[in-house]
């Protein structure tokens, strides 16, 4: 809205709307704008305070906790939980319709059910490992959202799921705990779909859209995949771009979108590396069941929403959506020559690297086309980094590489200065 508040002095200006009604649109939305960033901050003090007021209140407990009984400890070490309950309970029957009131009550009850569980854990010598703190606090907070209606909430549920996925798993040891993630992710994906039911294009369903898509990414890395993380990984990144291109298109940098972009454009030059093609086969014993699931759910997904994306003419970037299928062939080619492994990481790296090559001139065209200065620079980089990656793993001349990069700096700086013109035309 603000841009539109700038342009109110153009249209006046120029006679496309009189000096009254400019000023009249001009205190409309600088209204609805203030109403926007004081409820913003509102919000953000609340959960600060939360904070802030369960933090002293453990510290002045600590202060005195050698010098009491254990009774005493017990009734103390509850009192964080129930307080927070009371606030809870106080917000749903007196301020239910107070974005503040909710979020605050939502982190006080987060804080509330870890320091008790923390307290009562001291306090009767209850041993057990972070992974197994973690998995109470998680099941105990996990209706808080709901109940609260509250996205703050939320996001420490997806964060702290996200580190008892690293807590919980060691891919050396075989520990299988991590497959549990996406049982807690299941959990949060009803609420994350409300929330996008009643607020497509606001703040809140892209923070929590962001936030979905990282710890998600975090969670696959932290799953026994073995051989099968390149279709994983690659695919949930597939996955994150279309279903941002499908369910947020009014959106031009949605969350879900940028980090499946930004995913494939990093896996997309990594892999173009001999080192992560060893010269023997990719390990693919060992890999739990659940690993074989969720690669080939994640794959299959991929797929389906690449053909609903075709079939709907979505707009996309069609270089960005089929990078899973280049990895499931590479992968292909991966397994068809693992008897001549000079052979094998030749091929691969010559796919992958004309793919990435496609990939950078693609998205940069496109940016072009669109006017996006993201877009466009997003590809040059990707084109960058090829480049890097090419000279790291290559042997060439510091005469060649420095002709390159005169070329590639003379290339992003050509391309930024049309785009500066053509939109300075474009608007006059």
């Amino acid at each position: 809205m603000r841009w539109i508040v700038e342009e109110v002095d153009d249209l006046v200006a120029s006679g496309v709307i009189s000096a009254e009604s400019g000023a009249a649109l001009r205190r409309h939305y600088e209204t609805k704008i203030e109403q926007k960033d004081s409820g913003g901050r509102v919000v953000l003090l609340s959960v600060l305070g939360a904070t802030l007021i369960g933090a002293g209140i453990i510290l002045i407990i600590a202060h005195n906790w050698d010098n009491l009984g254990r009774p005493a400890r017990t009734a103390l070490s509850l009192l964080p939980l129930l307080a927070s309950l009371a606030i809870s309970l106080w917000t749903l029957l007196r301020r239910a319709g107070s974005t503040a009131w909710r979020e605050g009550a939502g982190v006080a009850q987060c804080a509330g059910v870890a320091a008790s569980i923390a307290l009562v854990s001291q306090t009767y010598h209850i041993s057990g490992e972070l992974s197994d703190f973690l998995c109470t606090w998680l099941i105990l907070t996990l209706p808080i959202p709901y109940l609260l209606r509250a996205v703050v909430p939320a996001l420490i549920y997806l964060a702290g799921i996200a580190v008892w996925a690293g807590t919980s798993f060691d891919l050396y040891q075989g520990n299988q705990g991590a497959p549990g993630y996406w049982l807690f992710l299941a959990g949060i994906l009803p609420f994350y779909a409300s929330v996008v039911r009643e607020d497509r294009l606001g703040k809140w369903t892209a923070w929590l859209s962001a936030a979905l898509g990282i710890s998600m990414a975090f969670g696959l890395e932290c799953t026994n995949l073995r051989g099968l993380w390149i279709p994983a990984v690659s695919s949930l990144f597939g996955v994150l771009y279309l279903v941002g291109v499908m369910v947020f298109p009014e959106r031009r940098y949605n969350p879900l979108r940028v980090l499946g972009a930004l995913g494939v454009g990093y896996l997309s030059v990594m892999l173009t590396f001999k080192n992560v093609w060893p010269h023997r086969a990719l390990v693919w014993t060992g890999v739990h069941w659940s690993g074989c699931i969720l690669a080939a759910g994640l794959s299959c997904a991929s797929l389906a929403l690449l053909l609903g994306a075709i079939r709907r003419r979505e707009d996309f970037n069609r270089w960005v959506a089929i990078f899973p299928l280049m990895a499931l062939l590479a992968c292909g080619v991966e397994r068809a020559l693992m008897q001549a492994p000079d052979t094998k990481i030749v091929t691969i790296t010559l796919i992958l690297s004309l793919y990435a090559f496609a990939l950078a001139l693609g998205t940069a065209f496109r940016g072009l086309q669109q006017r996006a200065f993201a877009t466009l620079n997003g590809g040059l980089l990707i084109l960058a980094a090829l480049i890097i990656a090419r000279f790291v793993d290559s042997e060439f001349s510091i005469v060649a590489r420095g002709i390159a990069f005169v070329l590639l700096g003379i290339l992003m700086l050509g391309a930024n200065f049309w785009m500066i013109k053509a939109k300075r035309e474009g608007n006059s």
